[in-house]
């Protein structure tokens, strides 16, 4: 994606940390995974939990096949968000889900964890000291959100479809929450959880998250792609640039790289 110069960055507003417990919370900041939290994507996800498990000649002929894949998957982006996703998910048909949070939890937790931009943990952690719900609003798979987990009160992903077996299928378990079903994800969980969306605060990078953007009263645009760039120039709505840390690796096989 094309992103926004950093001479555009803005001001979040100021949190201010509750003295004591908010046992009802009327106020939420929902958060994207990947450009938003971590700068990453659903195809580079699949390969850091692919790779590791492969042969180095395995590994080769696995990155020329996504690779030669890749046409088909822009032309899925192109059409429709929702169908570019359950195109790459179609990759783990055969994988077992099991193994999918093993290998997260045993060899990818300090690789995504050292991904996150320190910014956007701090902002977390100001949201959970002001006594807001944190929600993870994300089209990744969920097995990659568990070492994101703690940060959040309410995590909402893709579920891959299993057979009796607890082996994938190929498909997603229900519509991968995109553009216009993300605004309805907010209001929904406003209601069951009496927040207050005009209080509430959302965080993306993408154009296509614009619905979740504007769901709330205080969207917040994180090193936004052009098209998201210029819309929230209009709005006035804040713009911030959450840089991953310089010490993280850029690799397509980190599980590989530990075991």
């Amino acid at each position: 994606k094309l992103r926004a110069k950093r001479s555009s960055v803005g001001q979040l507003k100021r949190l201010t940390p509750t003295e004591e417990p908010v046992a009802e919370p009327t106020v939420a900041a929902f958060f994207d995974m990947d450009g938003t939290l971590l700068s990453s994507n659903v195809i580079e996800t699949y390969l850091w939990m692919r790779l590791g498990e492969l042969t180095p000649s395995g590994k080769l002929a696995e990155i020329g096949r996504i690779a030669g894949k890749v046409p088909k998957f822009v032309n899925a982006d192109r059409k429709e968000r929702g169908a570019f996703l359950r195109t790459v998910y179609r990759e783990y048909a055969g994988a077992r889900l099991a193994d999918l949070d093993a290998i997260v939890d045993e060899h990818l937790t300090e690789h995504i964890l050292a991904r996150l931009a320190p910014d956007a943990v701090r902002r977390i952690r100001q949201h959970r000291a002001a006594g807001h719900l944190t929600v993870l609003v994300t089209g990744a798979v969920r097995p990659l959100t568990r070492p994101l987990a703690p940060l959040f009160d309410h995590v909402e992903a893709a579920d891959l479809a299993v057979d009796s077996r607890g082996y994938c299928t190929g498909h997603l378990a229900a519509s991968p929450l995109v553009g216009e079903s993300r605004a309805a994800f907010v209001h929904e969980f406003a209601r069951l959880h009496g927040v207050d969306t005009r209080a509430s605060f959302a965080y993306a990078d993408s154009h296509s998250d614009l619905p979740l953007l504007a769901a709330v009263g205080n969207p917040v645009a994180v090193r936004p792609d052009v098209p998201l760039f210029r819309h929230a120039r209009q709005k006035h709505w804040t713009i911030v640039d959450w840089a991953s840390p310089g010490h993280a690796t850029r690799t397509l096989d980190p599980s590989g790289a530990r075991r």
